[in-house]
């Protein structure tokens, strides 16, 4: 009996050893992604800040208007990608099992939840045409709504690509857990004996 009990900790002990150091793998990864999509975040800030700044000492009307929000975004876009990218740098991948399974959620639910924000921010945009239609502010109204169009839809995309990546990322963590399985207080381990 006590062989068998100590052959049942051994494995166990190992499998939940094993669990752990591939959970380092996976954050690892998690958070290479999340530092790669803040880069993306980060150029195309930079991008509309620099069309931004140009369009508007070169154009007029609807035009200024829609480089001036898109100068707008590029600075907002820039200000979130930058410390978050410099953040997630210094974030630790030696984390527990139960953290690890945290981290997970929070990043998709965060992508989720932007991807949502983003169809706000379309929205918003059809809104200024419309409204820019009777409106003595007809310029202003179309740039700002055509720019909210066009970043909202980047951000969409961005977001979709970030959430379906760490998603699909997220299916290696049951994977690697499969023999180890936690239930409320206690955990267990389990075999298919085939």
């Amino acid at each position: 009996m006590k062989t068998a009990l100590l052959l049942f900790g051994f494995l166990f002990a190992s499998q939940y050893l094993l669990a752990q150091e591939n959970s380092k793998l996976f954050n690892e990864e998690r958070i290479n992604m999340t530092k790669n999509g803040m880069m993306a975040l980060g150029a195309w800030g930079t991008v509309n800040l620099i069309s931004g700044s140009i369009g508007i000492a070169s154009s007029g009307g609807e035009t200024k208007y829609f480089h001036q929000m898109n100068l707008i975004w590029g600075a907002v876009n820039l200000s979130i990608a930058l410390p978050t990218y410099l953040e997630i740098k210094k974030q630790a991948s030696n984390l527990s099992i139960a953290e690890t399974f945290k981290q997970q959620s929070h990043i998709e639910k965060l992508f989720l939840f932007n991807a949502g924000l983003d169809l706000v921010y379309i929205t918003g945009g059809f809104y200024c045409l419309a409204k820019g239609e009777n409106d003595s502010r007809q310029n202003l109204y179309r740039g700002y709504g055509k720019s909210l169009m066009m970043q909202g839809g980047g951000l969409l995309l961005f977001d979709a690509v970030m959430y379906f990546s760490h998603t699909h990322h997220g299916k290696k963590l049951f994977n690697l857990l499969s023999k180890v399985q936690f239930t409320g207080n206690s955990i267990g381990l389990s075999w298919k004996w085939q």
